[in-house]
């Protein structure tokens, strides 16, 4: 790097540069704007190119990296459901075969659909609990279904259930925005109750 300023001589009071620094300052300053300065700029204009196109590849990754993460959710979320109304109707099978019936409540039916909501974890409301959940009742022999007051009798096989409960989906950017219907069921034999008379179906 040239000095900004050139070696001075005095002569009788006079001041003149030395001529071979006038020669190599323009020869600096001659071969800065033919050479360097245009490397410089092609330079710079290599990193602007360069950076549009790491934008334009960042915004290619970007919607199938997004896709992955909601994919990763959905089946997370799905499984945890899967899981949340397995034990729910669990919940509700282990109620059931003691023949208690729960306050406010003046069947068996009705009593093992409130346990089921509440061990659900908000997947179905209280107020729809009839409308996803069913209690049915088998013979122990043949597994035919039992209707009416015979139906929890001690010895016989009682079955919750649960279907077509809806779980809606994080990001549905490669698949539908209809949400999944997930099923449960869970059975186990009815004991006998305490009185000896069946409760109420």
């Amino acid at each position: 790097m040239f000095p900004s300023t050139l070696p001075i001589l005095s002569c009788r009071g006079r001041r003149r540069y030395a001529p071979g620094a006038v020669r190599a300052y323009l020869a600096y300053f001659l071969w800065f704007h033919r050479v360097a300065l245009p490397i410089t700029n092609a330079f710079r204009r290599l990193a602007v190119s360069e950076s549009g196109s790491v934008l334009t590849e960042f915004s290619f990754a970007l919607l199938p990296t997004l896709a992955l993460l909601f994919l990763t959710l959905d089946v997370g979320w799905s499984v945890f459901a899967r899981a949340t109304l397995q034990y729910a109707v669990r919940e509700g099978v282990r109620f059931a075969v003691t023949g208690q019936i729960l306050p406010g409540n003046s069947c068996l039916g009705s009593s093992v659909q409130q346990v089921v909501a509440q061990s659900s974890f908000g997947f179905i409301p209280a107020s729809k609990a009839n409308t996803y959940v069913t209690v049915n009742y088998y013979s122990p022999t043949d597994l035919s279904q039992i209707t009416g007051s015979g139906g929890p009798s001690g010895g016989n096989v009682v079955q919750v259930s649960v279907n077509s409960v809806l779980v809606r989906s994080f990001g549905p950017l490669w698949h539908g925005a209809s949400p999944i219907p997930l099923s449960a069921v869970a059975s186990d034999v009815m004991e006998s109750p305490a009185n000896g008379v069946p409760p109420c179906p």
